[in-house]
């Protein structure tokens, strides 16, 4: 069985606020299917109306392959979930962006994501940064393969998946 990364978009409700939130999780399971009492653990809010927004299974970014292993990670590169914003002066919520990217350092990730995040966008900046080294017990391998082509950020599935019931 080949457990695979999944980056997943979760949507749903917190009490006290007024609009439906959003957050990326990052799980590990042979299918999305696996992964699913990963994503009711992880969610902050209430378990009623939980959804999946969309999905994407990661294998490569930008010529660096991806794989999930028991065994540490020892190399300096490590892949970073960047979640970028930025303004549209015709727009009244604030605008936002991903990017996964591979680097040696925070500085750096941050850094590649500002060059490619929301290109247009005024006051363009970095909401959050965060390093992905290991998943539910799985360590992330990252090897440089010339060949391996960048992952979209594209979602494999998208549309309105609840899962705040166990099936």
């Amino acid at each position: 069985m080949v457990v695979r990364l999944f980056l997943v978009v979760l949507g749903g409700r917190v009490d006290g606020c007024h609009i439906e939130l959003h957050d990326v999780r990052f799980v590990a399971g042979a299918t999305i299917d696996d992964t699913l009492p990963q994503l009711r653990d992880q969610w902050f809010g209430r378990r009623r109306g939980l959804h999946i927004d969309s999905w994407l299974a990661l294998d490569g970014v930008a010529g660096w392959r991806l794989q999930l292993r028991r065994q540490p990670y020892a190399g300096p590169e490590r892949l970073w979930f960047v979640n970028g914003g930025g303004y549209d002066p015709a727009a009244l919520a604030e605008l936002h962006g991903f990017s996964l990217l591979v680097a040696s350092s925070r500085q750096a990730a941050r850094a590649q994501a500002r060059a490619q995040l929301l290109p247009g966008a005024r006051l363009r900046h970095v909401d959050d940064m965060h390093p992905i080294a290991q998943v539910d017990g799985w360590q992330l391998h990252l090897s440089a393969d010339p060949g391996a082509a960048a992952t979209p950020l594209r979602p494999d599935w998208f549309g309105y998946r609840r899962i705040d019931q166990v099936d």
